[in-house]
């Protein structure tokens, strides 16, 4: 028969058995070539806050005979309270509950504390705030609230809590830890900043079908090469504010230098400022943004870079965890866009985005997204509606390597016919294989070598092309 460790004895050190919470971070779009910012799969980061701990003196019992001796229940339950042992209040509450006379502060007591141990911090919280208002002087209580709180992403609530406990506890390692607590609630709201820089060599940058191609007297273009440098750089900042909301700005840019072919140079740049609610599982966020873009002009522009278009709308993104391992992200979006000479391409675009993500384990997760994408122009032949779907899949291998493995496909139906009388409708194909090592690293940054195939089926003989790339990338998040 199984044999259990009891507890016993009254707790000289009440902080001891509590965890931190995943924060989910804000999304992020690390792509430095897709101006469509979809929803992404994000990963849980993990605060971490130091605990520390009590030697326990302990019995050998079974659950049976433990059964039988009301009196070892309720010695061992208390003082499992009083220290946030959650596994000892899973096995002693239900022995609790069947005696004769139970106490309903205990109960409660444990309840809430099976809430947190379970994940269910908002119910938790609403438990914790019944029970100290009822014993206030039960200090353990307020830290239990302000744990609860701090997992619940409840901020500002957990940071009041955790400053009122600071004043009244006197043990140093009980201070520190409550310190550790606000560091962590205050590192929630610093400046998250990230970059990269990718090496690029394009052996078909400006598109251009197989050569010799032609529609009657017309002759597509021919290719064109160019090697250079993608780049780019992401900063956000969040406020907390009172009941779990929160107020948030953005700044994204990202662009390409060509340093053999500097008509193709472009960057783009875009400030977004908004508010946003937050729980442990979940994050919404509400964006007004604006955007401008500088370019070259391309095959008939020249070496330097002048605004080409500005787009200003709104944003809205969605993240929910279902449980440990699934996550669903949706973004919404609304721009307005006008261009400084491209007259007819002026109008405006929606974006509606979903990524589902699967988190087996630490080292490998999954995610399959949707995504619909429309333009409107003033020229019909540059309107179009693209729906896409694509496939991720990422893995820790042994010996420290990692890949990352993602497979796109779309089709892009256009509204009306162009000069030569086509209305353009395309199958897109895209694949990326991107290949590290763990262990391979400086300065916090780890190279990526990544190879991607794009190709473009079209009904317009002029816009059917395939093209591969290798390119080096290098990203570090501050």
């Amino acid at each position: 028969m199984m044999k259990l460790p009891l507890s016993f004895g009254i707790a000289i050190g009440v902080f001891v058995s509590a965890s931190a919470a995943a924060e989910i971070a804000a999304p992020k779009n690390a792509s430095p070539e897709e101006h469509l910012k979809l929803a992404s799969p994000q990963l849980p980061q993990n605060d971490v806050v130091e605990t520390s701990t009590s030697k326990e003196h302990t019995l050998s019992i079974t659950k049976e005979e433990l059964a039988k001796r009301p009196d070892l229940i309720i010695r061992g339950l208390i003082p499992a309270l009083l220290q946030s042992h959650a596994e000892a209040v899973a096995l002693l509450l239900p022995l609790y509950k069947n005696l004769p006379q139970q106490d309903p502060f205990l109960v409660a007591w444990g309840e809430a504390m099976m809430a947190t141990h379970q994940g269910n911090y908002a119910l938790a919280v609403q438990q914790y705030r019944e029970l100290f208002a009822k014993r206030p002087d039960i200090l353990q209580l307020r830290y239990q609230l302000a744990h609860a709180l701090f997992l619940n992403n409840d901020n500002e609530a957990a940071k009041d809590q955790f400053q009122k406990l600071r004043a009244e506890v006197n043990d140093a390692s009980s201070q520190q830890m409550i310190d550790q607590y606000l560091t962590a609630i205050n590192q929630r709201d610093q400046w998250k900043i990230n970059g990269g820089i990718s090496f690029l060599n394009e052996s078909n940058i400006n598109n251009a079908p197989k050569a010799g191609t032609r529609i009657g007297a017309w002759k597509a273009w021919e290719r064109e090469q160019a090697h250079g440098l993608s780049y780019y750089v992401g900063a956000e900042k969040k406020w907390s504010l009172p009941h779990q909301f929160f107020a948030k700005l953005v700044l994204d840019g990202q662009g390409k230098y060509y340093w053999d072919n500097k008509k193709y140079n472009e960057f783009n740049a875009r400030i977004g400022a908004g508010l946003g609610y937050q729980t442990a599982n979940t994050e919404l966020a509400l964006v007004p943004f604006t955007e401008r873009r500088w370019y070259s002009g391309g095959s008939s522009g020249s070496d330097a870079m002048k605004q080409y278009s500005k787009n200003s709308g709104v944003r809205v993104d969605v993240t929910h965890w279902l449980n440990k391992s699934w996550q669903i992200s949706t973004a919404l979006e609304y721009g307005e866009q006008r261009y400084v000479t491209r007259k007819h391409l002026n109008g405006n675009n929606y974006l509606w985005s979903n990524t589902l993500l699967f988190l087996p384990y630490s080292g490998q997760y999954w995610y399959i997204g949707a995504d619909y994408n429309r333009e409107n122009t003033r020229d019909r032949d540059n309107a179009y509606q693209r729906k896409n779907v694509r496939l991720g899949w990422v893995q820790e291998w042994p010996l420290g390597i990692s890949s990352r493995l993602s497979v796109a496909y779309a089709r892009r139906a256009y509204k009306g016919e162009d000069l030569l009388g086509i209305r353009q409708k395309n199958k897109e194909y895209q694949t990326n294989v991107t290949l590290w090592h763990r262990n391979v690293y400086f300065w916090g940054i780890t190279p990526k070598i990544t190879w991607s195939y794009q190709k473009n089926d079209s009904n317009h003989p002029f816009y059917r092309y395939d093209k591969n790339r290798i390119y080096l990338e290098m990203s570090k998040t501050f």
